[in-house]
C-alpha cells in the first residue's frame, strides 16, 4: 500500500507513538502494571551498529515458549539482527530473560503459534489475511497458507543476558512522569464530581 508522505506522516508517528507506548513504560519501571499484556520488550543486536536494539513485540506463550508473527515478514528488521545472532533478551513484566530466538520450520508448529493469536482476537483474522493469499483467516484456510508467514520461536535460557534491557529513565524524569500522571488521575476525579454533582 503506497500513499503521499503528507497523508501518511500524522497517522505513522500516531502509530509508532502508540508502539513505543509500552517501551516507554518499561523505561519509567512500570513493566509490571502492563503484565497482563501480551507484549514484550524484545531485545536483539542491532546487525549494522552492534548495539542493542529493543522492539516491543505482542507474543503468545505455549509453556515455556514464547511465539511472535514477524508483520513484515523476514524483512522485519528485528528478525533481519536474528538472523545475525540469535541471542537474545526478553522482558516480560519484571523478568528479564536471556533467550535464543530462530524461525520455526514445522509447518504445525508455526500453524499452532499463528491459531493461538488468532482465536483471542478478530482482529487478526483480518490481519492474517491482509498478510498471505488466504481468503480469510480461520484454521482451515491457516493450513494451506502457514508457509507464507514468519513465526519466530523464543526459548529463555538460564544464562545472564546476553544483551541488556532497556536503559531506565533517570530519576528525575520518572519524578516528572509520576506528578504528571498524578495530575491526569486529579484531573479525572474532579471531572467525575462536578459531572455527579451537577445532576
Amino acid at each position: 500500500m503506497t500513499a503521499t508522505q503528507t497523508s501518511t506522516k500524522y497517522p505513522q508517528s500516531v502509530v509508532q507513538v502508540a508502539f513505543k507506548l509500552p517501551l516507554y513504560i518499561y523505561r519509567l519501571g512500570w513493566g509490571t502494571l502492563i503484565n497482563w499484556i501480551p507484549f514484550l520488550v524484545f531485545t536483539s543486536c542491532n546487525q549494522k551498529t552492534g548495539k542493542p536494539r529493543h522492539e516491543v513485540l505482542e507474543y503468545r506463550r505455549h509453556g515455556t515458549k514464547y511465539y511472535i508473527v514477524a508483520a513484515r515478514g523476514e524483512q522485519s528488521t528485528w528478525y533481519q539482527n536474528v538472523i545475525k545472532d540469535s541471542r537474545v533478551t526478553i522482558q516480560h513484566g519484571s523478568h528479564i530473560y536471556d533467550a535464543v530466538a530462530y524461525k520455526v520450520e514445522n509447518p504445525a508448529e508455526s500453524l499452532r503459534a499463528l491459531y493461538m493469536f488468532s482465536r483471542n482476537s478478530w482482529i487478526y483474522e483480518t490481519l492474517f489475511a491482509r498478510m498471505s493469499s488466504a481468503q480469510a483467516a480461520d484454521l482451515s484456510t491457516l493450513a494451506e497458507v502457514v508457509d507464507e508467514f514468519t513465526v519466530v520461536r523464543i526459548d529463555p535460557t538460564p544464562n545472564q543476558p546476553h544483551l541488556p534491557p532497556v536503559t531506565p529513565f533517570n530519576e528525575p524524569v520518572r519524578q516528572i512522569a509520576i506528578g504528571v500522571v498524578c495530575l491526569m488521575g486529579l484531573w479525572l476525579v474532579v471531572s467525575l464530581l462536578r459531572r455527579v454533582i451537577s445532576r
